[in-house]
């Protein structure tokens, strides 16, 4: 590098005086000038040594780092210095500025470069085993190798990255993450003694790398062909089960499956006995059938030895309650029908309760999808499903038993007392503030048309074997309805005909046991109005006690009137 000083110089002054005289001449000043040095390189961490040359002598010599590393010390004053070179990650230049002031004040300044060179000592890796504890591993053991023992030799360095590689062993041994300080695997299952060694190569923060390796033994196992029918299950009727056997072991990894049901109790078809996975749906519990199946599956290895294993699966009762189904039997995803069991649009109506199992469940009588029903004479006897002429219905799901209404004939009041077209304010025995309804005004009872007048009379008649009509609650007759249906009204019309034409009143509500406070503010202490159930819509309104609406009548075999 050319070292540069900078001077203060001094200049004399010649002075003249006019009209003669004498004159005298002063000596020039002498220029003051610094040399650092040539420009060094030396390792990190060893001592050198900084000498500059004044000129003149008898001046103060000062030095300080101008840029780089910082140095212990600096600044600092004096001609020659011993110094530490600083601790660096990496080789880095250092510019020093030595400045040296003459005994007259005046001063010069210099440079130079020390190139501090990064001498990294490379990590050492070590290996220990931290489990298992005892340090001998069989079959199944996880085996845990860990590099946290590696250290960096620097002062202040650290180990920045691991790296685990294995260079021998078995082939079915696997790993998930290879580049952690500790590294898991499983013992496999052998059919001799074997080994697997292990390489941990370690990184430091300056990128040197330090290797190490370990050898482990491996025990051969007296099983090798461990046939795993997975965990005992518990499932509902009709579930479709899966056996699966996928997990077990042989010491090639490779295997065949072979199914076969070892208990009493239902016979199932398995929907392939020679896979590995397989289903079959779940059945019925009957009589004194088994509650449980027992499996057992043969694995065959590559080698034709064999090992089983058994899985027992109990069966539940299906939780179908005494409640019918909607009959709902189509699936939909935001804008249109789609195929039911997307996993976009999960859990639809037409994919649970009985409709979704109708085909596996037996029925006392008939009706759409799940609904079960049986006709019966009006002197309560059961009829065939095609009779055309029955009184009531049977619900064979929730034991409810319906009234059927007559065709509409004739006008009122001038009908029959379970005609179709009447229709009734919500005056019930008991409830006060109701208005009865006039007689002989929307029904033909000659003392008021109010629903209590078309219970009394229904059951004074002892009407299909009962005197124990009343009217339905807002669940009971909600649950009739069969929103899958494509008529005029909400209901099969095989077993419930004579629903009056939505023209007639404009509506085709029905009357609930369901008071609502719907609009009262739970202020109105004579809630006067209660839930209807509109069988165009399923929807509930909401109408005034002393509105009128249809009645259809219910009673439960055995309930007391």
């Amino acid at each position: 590098m050319l070292k540069k000083s900078v001077l203060a110089l001094g200049f004399a002054s010649v002075l003249s005086a006019c009209g003669g005289g004498s004159g005298g001449d002063e000596s020039p000043k002498i220029s003051v000038s610094v040399n650092a040095g040539s420009d060094i390189t030396v390792n990190e961490k060893i001592e050198f040594t900084l000498k500059a040359l004044g000129s003149p002598s008898g001046g103060v010599f000062s030095w300080q780092v101008i840029s780089g590393p910082e140095i212990e010390g600096f600044p600092q004053e004096g001609e020659e210095l011993t110094v530490t070179a600083p601790d660096v990650k990496g080789n880095s230049p250092v510019e020093l500025e030595v400045s040296y002031t003459a005994p007259d004040g005046t001063s010069a300044r210099d440079t130079l470069i020390v190139n501090v060179v990064s001498v990294n000592l490379f990590p050492q890796a070590k290996i220990t085993q931290t489990a298992p504890e005892s340090g001998t591993s069989k079959y199944a053991d996880t085996i845990t190798l860990s590099g946290v023992d590696s250290s960096d030799r620097d002062e202040n360095g650290s180990i920045v990255a691991y790296q685990w590689k294995m260079l021998s062993g078995p082939s079915t041994i696997t790993t998930e993450r290879t580049d952690q300080a500790t590294l898991s695997f499983v013992h496999p299952l052998l059919a001799s003694a074997s080994a697997v060694e292990w390489q941990l190569t370690v990184t430091d923060d300056e990128g040197g790398t330090g290797t190490t390796k370990k050898r482990l033994s491996l025990l051969a196992n007296d099983q090798l062909v461990l046939a795993n029918a997975g965990s005992d299950q518990q499932v509902q009727e009709l579930d479709t089960v899966t056996l699966d056997a996928s997990s077990s072991v042989t010491v090639d990894g490779q295997f065949s499956c072979m199914w076969e049901q070892v208990s009493n109790g239902s016979a199932v078809t398995l929907a392939d006995e020679r896979a590995c996975k397989t289903t079959f749906m779940a059945p019925l519990k009957s009589g004194n059938q088994a509650t449980s199946i027992d499996f057992k599956v043969t694995l065959t290895d590559s080698a034709q030895r064999t090992g089983t294993d058994t899985v027992n699966v109990e069966i539940l009762p299906k939780p179908l309650g005494k409640l019918n189904d909607t009959g709902t039997t189509l699936c939909y995803n935001n804008t249109t029908q789609i195929s039911c069991g997307s996993s976009d649009f999960p859990g639809q109506d037409a994919e649970l309760g009985r409709d979704a199992v109708v085909q596996f469940i037996p029925k006392s009588g008939q009706g759409n999808q799940a609904f079960d029903f049986t006709k019966f004479s009006e002197e309560f006897e059961p009829l065939p499903s095609s009779d055309e002429n029955f009184a009531c219905v049977l619900d064979n799901v929730t034991g409810l038993i319906w009234e059927v209404k007559e065709a509409t004939a004739g006008i009122l009041p001038n009908t029959s007392v379970r005609n179709a077209q009447n229709h009734y304010t919500w005056f019930l025995a008991g409830k006060a503030n109701v208005t009865p309804g006039a007689p002989n005004s929307t029904c033909p009872q000659d003392d008021y048309c109010g629903v209590q007048a078309l219970i009394d009379a229904v059951n004074e008649a002892s009407f299909c074997g009962g005197n124990n009509w009343r009217l339905p609650t807002y669940m009971e007759l909600a649950n009739l309805l069969d929103h899958n249906s494509s008529g005029d009204y909400l209901l099969d019309p095989t077993y419930f005909p004579h629903v009056p034409d939505q023209a007639l009143l404009g509506h085709q509500y029905y009357w609930t046991t369901q008071t609502s406070v719907d609009g009262t503010d739970g202020k109105d202490a004579n809630l006067v109005r209660a839930l209807v159930i509109d069988m165009k819509t399923g929807n509930d309104v909401t109408r005034n006690k002393s509105q009128t609406a249809y009645v259809r009548l219910v009673r439960r075999y055995g309930e007391e009137d």
